[in-house]
């Protein structure tokens, strides 16, 4: 009777544990992240939508994960700088870690221990992200710099989300 309790409670556990567990795919790459957030797109175009972001572990190095819903041609790319509300400013490089499945666009940002520190800190206020089109020649509608804001009604505390998620 007692083996089968303890198998029990072991199933139960291992179970919960699972399926508590995400992922984000960005191509061939997959990593074990957060639930998604959502930022309000700051973009008075139709085209540009809400970006969604999720922070992610690759081994002990942290990234973000941010995609919207843009044609399948573009990609988001190139620099992406992060506004946190005590007016820190994080700058991220584009290491070509990006897709374009089914019309979302994805990109990974790999982030430093301090830039993590710097986040647990202080509040995400605004993503500044940069939308690419190697295929449009001179249809340039979606290509630019676009932003989104942590604000209104879907605000998140991302700092309790990255101690928590980091500190795991």
């Amino acid at each position: 009777m007692k083996r089968i309790l303890i198998f029990l409670a072991l199933s139960i556990t291992c179970t919960i544990y699972t399926n508590g567990q995400n992922f984000v795919f960005v191509g061939e790459h997959s990593f074990q992240s957060t639930e998604p957030f959502t930022l309000q797109s700051n973009s008075d175009s139709d085209r540009i939508n809400d970006l969604n972001i999720v922070f992610a572990k690759d081994g002990t190095k942290g990234l973000l994960v941010i995609s919207s819903k843009l044609v399948s041609t573009v990609r988001i790319s190139g620099k992406l700088i992060i506004y946190l509300n005590d007016g820190t400013v994080i700058t991220c490089i584009d290491k070509g870690i990006n897709d374009n499945v089914d019309g979302i666009a994805t990109s990974a940002y790999y982030l430093t221990n301090e830039e993590l520190a710097k986040m647990k800190k202080s509040n995400i206020h605004t993503i500044r992200y940069e939308i690419k089109c190697a295929e449009c020649l001179s249809n340039v509608l979606y290509e630019g710099n676009y932003s989104a804001s942590n604000k209104g009604e879907s605000e998140i505390d991302y700092t309790t989300v990255m101690n928590k998620f980091f500190n795991e």
